[in-house]
């Protein structure tokens, strides 16, 4: 229903996509392979890679217990704007993106980086896939943004002492075996301050979980994206939409 939906602005934070590893990858605990870093590199040419320092504690039956240190690698890429990342370490990949354009951009990076990790070995599984997008919106006089049935189910609690106003439920799209949580609301720039700026929040997460394979990633990417997408249109109104249709400078937006 949705899928020909593009706006010529919006009011994106910023989105995360994450995939957990079912079991660590410690190949990326000390170096990087060349095939993933020329993947990453098309996308995300500005390589920053970071050390992390843990303890690991171990029993020895004469000595006693010894806390060890363990440095591991995170690797961490950047766009050339710095706007976007990906990092990478044993456990998962994750992107960031916090200047948003169109969806099928950042699907192509995620697309062929998670595939280029899962393809190093056919023991390497992901164990959930999440894609999740935060919307913050001025809404200060303008509640026409949002269907009522959305808007008034909270908005009666909203006066001068409110500090927080978020509403979180959560369902599951059986036809994609995804589960989708959302949460909306006032969620207050200032906490814990009482709320002056009326930021509107439409926080939208969708994910699997079970075992992933890289033949299973382009499909999961495409169908998560479009139960975003669909969440998304269900909760604002025609007005809103003119709004993000409006062509002018969006320089302000986030």
């Amino acid at each position: 229903m949705y899928e020909e939906v593009c706006y010529n602005r919006n009011y994106i934070a910023e989105v995360i996509c994450r995939l957990d590893f079912a079991n660590p990858v410690e190949i990326f605990d000390s170096t990087m392979p060349k095939s993933v870093y020329k993947t990453v590199g098309k996308y995300y040419p500005i390589a920053e890679p970071q050390e992390i320092i843990g303890t690991q504690l171990q029993v020895n039956p004469v000595t006693g217990p010894v806390v060890n240190n363990i440095v591991k690698k995170q690797w961490v890429f950047w766009s050339r704007d710095k706007k976007s990342s990906c990092r990478i370490d044993s456990m998962s990949i994750v992107f960031s993106v916090k200047k948003y354009d169109v969806f099928e951009n950042l699907r192509n990076a995620i697309y062929e980086i998670m595939k280029s990790v899962l393809g190093l070995s056919e023991t390497y599984q992901g164990s959930r896939l999440g894609l999740r997008y935060i919307n913050m919106l001025p809404m200060h006089d303008r509640e026409n943004w949002i269907v009522e049935q959305f808007y008034n189910a909270f908005a009666a609690h909203k006066d001068e002492q409110t500090i927080r106003l978020i509403t979180q439920f959560e369902y599951a799209a059986l036809d994609k075996d995804l589960h989708v949580k959302l949460q909306y609301g006032y969620s207050n720039p200032d906490y814990p301050a009482v709320m002056k700026n009326e930021v509107f929040a439409i926080d939208i997460d969708v994910f699997s979980q079970g075992l992933i394979y890289d033949d299973d990633l382009e499909t999961m990417i495409d169908n998560m994206h479009s139960e975003v997408q669909a969440c998304f249109e269900k909760m604002i109104t025609d007005d809103f939409r003119e709004e993000l249709n409006r062509e002018e400078n969006c320089d302000d937006l986030p």
